[in-house]
């Protein structure tokens, strides 16, 4: 069993101990700039310690489309990730992962706005082999991550009980965001949103999964949305240097007053030619239902669970956000396209080439949870297009590095006179 790493709730499984180990840590092969730091300095006997540094910049332009010379926006953000994991034994861990971190947001025109955070990411309590080698329960706050990050990445106040048999694992867990205070600095509302899963995978021999679940958030707050997701999960390769991936989730619930009844729907794959730097192209397409009649009492817009990150990767080496890192849409009434080519320099760099073409399934004046700062004017269903370029670099050891340029075109659902938008990421990771 490693302890070296904290568990993750991810979901893959193949053979027992294995998926134990893909189920509860972060992937090795993606840079992953929200995964806690590995422990592994030996501070004492049963005690290990490890941390990070990291920069991340970012560079906006134009994300309200209605003036490419207006206001850029820069936000710089330093930080310091530190984790310890005590393991006095093969059947007890105990994790922490504290946060400091800055933040720097400069707008032409406007003071500049900082902020300091010190934030308990990660605390838990992880008893294993409590019936037998198969069983184990964790308390305390812990990362849900799903494989694509479709469902939840966040940390999250739990108890979770989760139990493996040959190759399948199940787990159930309740959870709320920032039961307990996450931030000393400062003083944020929390969500009053609990949240019940109910998750299973089998392994279809060593190169395919295939899961199913149901994730009810129950919000406490008066006249707020209640959503319970039924769903299914499937990836793997298929065939040789062919992967492919799956969501298919139906909503039910409550808004309010009205009933919510959606479907969603990703799909896709990335094929992998065996040739010098590994060239490779992906293809995806992603669905969710959209309402035209806000008067009939049910909603049938799909919306995801709102702990989601869209975020993954194709063939490179840092995942990123797969839905478009600039327009970055929730899925709700809308169909995305994407079409990717990238390029293995190495087996640690990459650059890959993504494009995504948006339109609503049914013409509306709301976007729900999207980067920009402007609304359609629900005279046309085409939201417009997206290009990201994608680099990744992991030469240097201990080192994290990742690069993304993002250009958005507005379609004919944003007024004529719209601008395109664009967004420069830089990401910087240092491991000790």
């Amino acid at each position: 069993m490693r302890t070296d790493k904290p568990p993750v709730m991810k979901k893959r499984g193949l053979l027992l101990i294995v998926s134990w180990i893909l189920i509860k840590i972060p992937s090795a092969f993606a840079f992953d700039p929200d995964a806690p730091p590995e422990t592994r300095i030996k501070l004492a006997p049963f005690l290990t310690f490890g941390g990070n540094v990291a920069l991340t910049y970012e560079l906006e332009k134009n994300f309200d489309l209605d003036d490419p010379q207006g206001r850029d926006v820069s936000i710089s953000e330093p930080g310091l990730s530190l984790a310890f994991s005590f393991d006095p034994s093969k059947n007890f861990q105990a994790f922490l992962n504290a946060e400091l971190t800055g933040e720097l947001k400069q707008a032409e025109g406007k003071k500049d706005q900082r902020q300091v955070k010190l934030e308990i990411k990660e605390a838990f309590l992880l008893f294993k082999n409590l019936v037998d080698s198969r069983s184990f329960f964790q308390i305390g706050r812990q990362r849900f991550e799903d494989d694509r990050q479709w469902l939840y990445d966040e940390e999250l106040d739990a108890v979770g009980i989760f139990y493996l048999f040959s190759r399948l694992s199940l787990e159930l867990s309740v959870s709320r965001l920032d039961l307990v205070a996450r931030d000393f600095l400062n003083d944020e509302p929390a969500e009053q949103i609990n949240n019940y899963i109910a998750y299973g995978n089998y392994a279809l021999g060593e190169e395919v999964e295939i899961a199913a679940y149901i994730f009810a958030r129950h919000d406490q707050s008066e006249g707020r949305e209640s959503p319970i997701f039924f769903g299914l999960h499937s990836s793997g390769e298929i065939l040789a240097d062919l992967d492919y991936w799956l969501e298919l989730a139906h909503v039910r619930g409550r808004d309010g007053s009205r009933k919510i009844r959606g479907i969603g729907l990703d799909v896709g794959s990335t094929y992998v030619f065996d040739l010098p730097l590994e060239p490779s192209i992906s293809f995806g397409y992603a669905f969710g239902t959209g309402d035209d009649d806000p008067n009939d009492g049910v909603d049938k817009s799909f919306r995801q669970t709102g702990l989601q990150e869209n975020e993954g990767e194709f063939n490179g080496v840092p995942s990123f956000k797969y839905y478009g890192e600039l327009f970055d849409p929730e899925l709700s009434n809308l169909s995305i396209f994407t079409g990717g080519i990238g390029v293995k320099l190495s087996e640690e760099s990459s650059i890959d080439l993504v494009y995504h073409y948006y339109l609503q399934h049914k013409a509306s004046d709301n976007l729900r949870n999207v980067r920009i700062d402007a609304d359609p004017d629900g005279s046309s269903r085409r939201l417009g297009s997206e290009i990201d370029l994608i680099i990744g670099f992991e030469e240097v050891q201990n080192v994290e590095l990742k690069l993304s340029l993002s250009y958005f075109i507005p379609g004919q659902a944003f007024p004529a006179e719209s601008d395109s938008s664009f967004l420069a990421n830089f990401e910087i990771q240092y491991n000790f």
